[in-house]
């Protein structure tokens, strides 16, 4: 269950997501396209089926993908607290991630140029063990939330070795 007052991300991530499918679809179509003309679009060929077929299947995957951006946008969510940091994700199948403020070794803020459009940035959160990304955040909420995140751990930290 996702907490009431969990951050939300940006309205502008929706385009992002969005962009990025439609960057995926136009590769997928021109590695089609080159593929059959490679293949001299055979449509007898079984290897020239077989290959449609895959790529009809992707095509369809990435249409999903973008059909659903609403559903995902209004599931990813994040939540600083006191203790750790959680991120919420999936709406058919629910992922929390919770992080305590004691485990982080260091956070990062990513941004690409489409992100850079947008004025958003991905946060990456690395622990000894894993990685973790809250994605497509605002510029200013980026470096606030990498701040209190650095702080928050240095302050863990201290409170764990003057035990």
């Amino acid at each position: 269950m996702i907490p009431k007052h969990a951050q939300s991300l940006p309205k502008a991530a929706k385009k992002v997501w969005l962009m990025y499918d439609m960057i995926a679809l136009l590769v997928l179509l021109a590695i089609g396209l080159i593929t059959n003309i490679f293949l001299k679009f055979n449509g007898y060929n079984p290897l020239t089926i077989g290959v449609n077929v895959l790529f009809g299947f992707i095509l369809l995957l990435i249409i999903g993908n973008a059909i659903l951006i609403p559903y995902r946008y209004r599931f990813h969510k994040y939540l600083l607290q006191k203790e750790a940091i959680s991120i919420y994700k999936g709406f058919f199948l629910r992922k929390s991630e919770t992080i305590p403020l004691n485990r982080i070794q260091n956070v990062d803020k990513i941004q690409g140029p489409i992100l850079k459009i947008y004025h958003l940035q991905n946060v990456s959160i690395v622990t000894a063990a894993h990685a973790f990304k809250i994605a497509t955040i605002n510029e200013d909420v980026a470096q606030y939330l990498r701040d209190q995140l650095i702080t928050a751990a240095r302050q863990a930290r201290e409170v764990d070795t003057d035990d």
